[in-house]
């Protein structure tokens, strides 16, 4: 398996290629790049990596600006300390969201993530069905929204019904 880091900070990205190691002896990890620059010139002028592992926030911009930039063909999974950007991974076709620090187990997790939809798909980006993320993307969406609770209940109280009122806070 063949593996591009994406990640502006080298303590992060020498941590991730241990982890990466423990986990997935096999794994080769072709390049560590630190930059949306210098990401889009590695992706254009490489092979496409079968997994690329990419923070979000890097030290000039976004890291969702490389998919505006180049077409990527691997699997992402996103490393950040940011939550916020979830659905926004999940809508560029990411196969997992981890948050620092990655945990063996979350790693391991993303990798076999990575090797179900290789061998559903085929192992590549494209040939995924759009329909199945944007699917994917609506049940995130879903279960991110807060839930409604009863404000409130009937209650028989001797021989009538009496409304009481739901106070959480």
């Amino acid at each position: 398996m063949k593996v591009l880091i994406i990640e502006d900070e080298e303590l992060a990205a020498k941590k991730l290629q241990k982890t990466l190691a423990t986990v997935e002896p096999a794994a080769e990890v072709v390049g560590v790049m630190d930059s949306i620059r210098s990401s889009v010139n590695w992706l254009e002028t490489n092979d496409s990596p079968d997994v690329i592992l990419m923070d979000i926030e890097l030290a000039d911009g976004q890291s969702f600006e490389i998919f505006d930039r180049t077409a990527i063909k691997s699997t992402v999974i996103f490393t950040t300390s940011y939550d916020e950007y979830a659905l926004k991974a999940f809508k560029v076709s990411s196969v997992d969201y981890l948050l620092k620090p990655i945990q063996k187990e979350d790693l391991r997790g993303a990798l076999e993530k990575y090797r179900g939809m290789k061998s559903l798909y085929g192992g590549t980006v494209e040939s995924r069905d759009p329909l199945n993320v944007e699917g994917l993307v609506k049940q995130l969406q879903e279960k991110l929204q807060p839930k409604e609770y009863r404000k409130r209940f009937l209650v028989k109280h001797a021989q009538k019904l009496v409304s009481i009122e739901v106070n959480l806070s």
